[in-house]
């Protein structure tokens, strides 16, 4: 488990995952969002395993910033093959990419 400042970050697996999963597909699903990383349609429907599937993206990175791994304001949509090919999940923090913004 990742550790930040003292405190011990739970590992993003398990039904916990599962459920952010849940939450961040219901609410893309109901306002039609489009994949954080590549802008195109999400396919909602299709299971998170295919590359066109809907995964939860770290808008700041988990590895940068773990005490925002599970924060539902740090999570947006995007395809499974988008957000495995984002690298370390940097992208957008220069920005200021926050939720509000998907």
């Amino acid at each position: 488990m990742p550790k930040n400042e003292g405190a011990v970050i739970p590992a993003w697996s398990g039904r916990r995952a599962a459920d952010a999963l849940a939450q961040v597909k219901a609410k893309g699903r109901t306002d039609r969002t489009p994949c954080c990383i590549c802008g195109h349609r999400i396919d909602y429907d299709l299971p998170g395993t295919h590359p066109q599937g809907c995964t939860v993206q770290h808008l700041r990175s988990r590895r940068r910033f773990p005490e925002l791994t599970w924060l539902p304001s740090n999570w947006a949509p995007a395809h499974k093959e988008c957000n495995e090919s984002d690298g370390d999940g940097t992208r957008g923090e220069d920005e200021g990419v926050t939720s509000s913004d998907w």
